[in-house]
């Protein structure tokens, strides 16, 4: 279906059951708009023959918020627009991203609906984090959600989320496909600082007509529980099973912890979890991932900081990729913020030599919360 085509239809499937209250809603607005100039020795992590490249790239982005009631209604509009010093190596990009979105608070709870479109390079984090190892390309998202959650009782809630995405790919090394993929989650809050709860999400995997994967269903279970540890310490732990039909492969496990603590200054948190993903490779994929990020506050306006990631994927490609960066920022004044930061990548694979990268740059951002 053609991007105008969808584009309408999910406006008019977000507007027909509230137009009369986006008229009457109260809308604020936010500008965003970063511009980068980074240097990448290496952007396609190419173990053999390693390549720099310099890119500029330039994203503005536009929010709406209305409220109206107990109805809420968002709008968001950018474009990420690129610059290759070697177009050859990566390409020129001017990629757009479109959000429309509307949620209803209810006596017991909420309900609503979401779409999205949006274009992405296929080295960028998004692609990466499914475990792709590919050359530089276009993934093209299009998505439509919804939401509800009610309370059954004074402390426990249930709640839904259902999307179905399209996932188009312009390159022959990667699987287009379309995931349909519903969750419910039983929520119970044990008392002020424990929340006990239980999810079981379902998605069913369907890849292009022509291509050699087949479609798969997931069945994932889990339960968990969020504590509340202090004021500006909390956390979360899952754990449960992963069955992916069709691959004959015994139930795998699946789970994840995080640790988040926000002070004065220090802002840190932890995410360890293995999940299994939707991927471009065909089918779905196992993902062990491990992130940490730090930040602290050096006066008013100066803030520093680091973060680094490990990523194994088990996908037709399997790879481990890690990830160190370290960061400054600078507010210039009420509007403007200046970031310097530097990136070191490496990636491994069986049977292929080892690849890394490192990448210095820096950024401008003029941001506008009530334009």
């Amino acid at each position: 279906m053609p991007l105008l085509k969808r584009v309408g239809v999910a406006t008019a499937i977000l507007t027909l059951p509230c137009s009369g209250a986006v008229y009457a809603a109260t809308w604020q607005s936010a500008v965003a708009l970063p511009m980068t100039v980074e240097h990448d020795t290496n952007p396609l992590l190419n173990p053999g023959n390693q390549k720099a490249v310099t890119r500029t790239i330039i994203a503005p982005d536009v929010t709406l918020l209305g409220t109206s009631g107990v109805d809420e209604f968002r709008f968001g509009l950018g474009v990420n627009v690129e610059r290759s010093s070697d177009p050859d190596i990566v390409l020129d990009r001017e990629d757009p991203r479109v959000l429309l979105g509307w949620q209803r608070e209810t006596e017991k709870g909420a309900f609503g609906l979401a779409a999205k479109y949006v274009e992405t390079s296929t080295l960028s984090t998004t692609v990466l984090d499914t475990g792709v190892v590919a050359p530089d390309g276009t993934q093209k998202l299009y998505s439509l959600a919804g939401n509800w959650k009610t309370a059954l009782t004074e402390r426990s809630t249930l709640a839904n989320d259902t999307e179905y995405a399209s996932v188009d790919y312009d390159i022959d090394t990667l699987t287009s496909y379309d995931e349909l993929s519903t969750r419910f989650t039983w929520s119970y809050a044990w008392n002020e600082r424990t929340e006990l709860f239980t999810r079981f999400g379902v998605r069913h995997y369907e890849p292009e007509s022509d291509a050699v994967a087949e479609s798969s269903n997931s069945y994932t279970p889990t339960v968990g529980v969020n504590y509340q540890f202090s004021e500006r310490f909390k956390g979360s732990m899952y754990a449960g099973v992963n069955k992916v039909s069709g691959t004959g492969d015994s139930p795998t496990g699946q789970g994840g912890v995080t640790l988040q603590y926000t002070g004065e200054r220090v802002e840190t948190s932890i995410d360890a979890s293995r999940s299994t993903v939707a991927s471009g490779d065909g089918g779905f994929t196992e993902v062990d991932d491990v992130r940490g990020v730090w930040s602290y506050s050096i006066d008013e306006l100066s803030r520093t900081g680091f973060d680094a990631s490990w990523q194994d994927s088990q996908g037709q490609t399997p790879n481990t990729l890690r990830q160190y960066g370290v960061w400054a920022s600078r507010e210039l004044s009420p509007f403007w913020v200046a970031r310097l930061s530097f990136t070191y990548k490496e990636r491994q694979q069986d049977g292929v030599q080892n690849a890394n990268a490192n990448i210095i740059g820096m950024t401008f951002t003029y941001s506008h919360p009530d334009f």
